[in-house]
């Protein structure tokens, strides 16, 4: 079977890693292109992601494949989409509300950001849960925007394992209202726009803003 290349827009930010560790060695996807800033563009991904003092910038477990730190980075605002036949991107909402319709218009793309996850047209996909029902939502999307592809977002994270856990009681019993309190990290937004963590020792942040809001409408909506 021959592998689908894809590209990685916003590869060297936190999620944009996790991407990559994911897609190593993947049975089905190539990473063929890795895109980010304008900054980056033209390095190597390998130089792109060490510090001055020459640590590597580099957030998994697992040690990022030789093949990606070859690869040049592109900037994410010229790439051609239509080299690759998927797009995964892992960039913040203002940004993907510009780039990921530009994309979408050649290729299917995959984000983490919730610029497009709120359209009626866009379904916020979950396995288990909701695909057989909500991807058709694709078809509708491509042919409302003229797109041929489709931007398809991930969910919150911590819609994920609520909606994971509420699907068996919702098939079992029903549901008429849930509570719900989550404990997180300090912040799921990547390096630069989260809570500093010297900035959280000895305090308590218990409110996240549009946090509870993100949880309630994506719930509902998957």
């Amino acid at each position: 079977m021959r592998k689908r290349a894809v590209a990685v827009v916003g590869a060297t930010g936190v999620a944009g890693q996790q991407f990559l560790a994911a897609l190593a060695g993947h049975p089905w996807f190539e990473v063929t292109a890795l895109a980010a800033s304008a900054r980056s563009a033209g390095r190597p991904y390998g130089e792109a992601i060490r510090d001055p003092s020459g640590a590597r910038r580099w957030w998994c477990s697992e040690e990022p494949a030789a093949e990606f730190l070859r690869l040049p980075l592109e900037d994410a605002a010229q790439l051609d989409a239509g080299r690759v036949d998927l797009v995964f991107a892992a960039v913040e909402s203002e940004a993907a509300r510009e780039l990921e319709p530009i994309y979408a218009r050649a290729v299917p793309v995959v984000s983490t950001a919730a610029a497009f996850r709120y359209e009626p047209d866009v379904p916020i996909a979950l396995p288990g849960i909701n695909l057989a029902a909500h991807l058709p939502l694709l078809e509708q999307q491509r042919r409302r925007r003229g797109w041929k592809g489709f931007v398809l977002p991930l969910p919150n994270c911590t819609t994920v394992g609520l909606a994971i856990s509420l699907k068996p009681l919702l098939d079992g019993f029903g549901l008429e209202r849930v509570l719900m309190t989550s404990m997180q990290g300090l912040s799921g937004a990547g390096r630069s726009p989260g809570v500093i963590a010297l900035d959280i020792l000895d305090n308590l942040i218990p409110y996240i803003p549009k946090e509870e809001e993100k949880v309630a409408t994506e719930t509902a909506k998957i």
